[in-house]
């Protein structure tokens, strides 16, 4: 019953993004069980979801660093039009990060909402939770900029946070979450400081400051 309110969740998110889904969204096709003779084995009646096929977009980090910059920048351009468009993703991962034809794409959207709707629903994944979710604050855009943050961080240290449980998780990223980079990546700490500072006043507000930061870079 869980799963199948989170995809019906889901199809609604892709019906009413159905004109400005190529800013963000992979390319899909919202089918029908009965009328599609190859899928009847799955089901008989109901709805299904089809989408292209992708790659992970955060793999392997480039060597060039202005490559990296480009890279995090089409990302942040892919949330940024998600932002824009009054949603906030809500449960962003890296696997949720999809490259399509040299571009940046979203998916998985069970548990995105609109910005202007209040949900103290606490369904994200504790390895990317931003502090204030632990103290049961709603998802926000800044909660989707922490959890990028991490994404980032992880990709550019190549390295993957751990914890055992849930309390730990709280304990890593309310208190003891330190940013370290090799040297030759240190010119995208103040990004990562940005996008991931414990309090939500002291965070990046929007993805579009995020980008200025990035922007604004001295990679010489």
């Amino acid at each position: 019953q869980v799963l199948e309110h989170a995809f019906l969740h889901e199809l609604d998110f892709y019906r009413q993004n159905s004109i400005s889904r190529q800013q963000f969204i992979v390319p899909h096709q919202i089918i029908q069980f009965k009328e599609n003779t190859p899928f009847h084995e799955l089901a008989s009646t109901g709805q299904g979801l089809i989408l292209v096929d992708t790659e992970i977009f955060f793999s392997c980090v480039p060597s060039d660093v202005q490559i990296i910059q480009q890279q995090i920048l089409k990302a942040l351009e892919t949330l940024e039009n998600m932002h824009q468009l009054g949603w906030v993703h809500g449960d962003l991962k890296v696997e949720h990060f999809r490259c399509y034809k040299n571009s940046c794409k979203l998916i998985d959207f069970e548990q995105s909402l609109k910005s202007s709707h209040i949900s103290q629903n606490l369904t994200a994944t504790p390895h990317y939770m931003a502090p204030e979710l632990f103290h049961g604050k709603p998802k926000t855009v800044q909660t989707d900029l922490y959890a990028f943050g991490i994404i980032v961080y992880e990709w550019l240290s190549q390295s993957k946070l751990t914890a055992k449980n849930y309390h730990e998780w709280a304990v890593l990223h309310c208190q003891k979450l330190e940013i370290k980079l090799p040297d030759e990546l240190r010119y995208f700490l103040p990004l990562l400081t940005g996008l991931l500072q414990k309090h939500v006043k002291q965070r990046f507000s929007s993805a579009i400051e995020a980008k200025i930061c990035l922007n604004a870079i001295d990679l010489l």
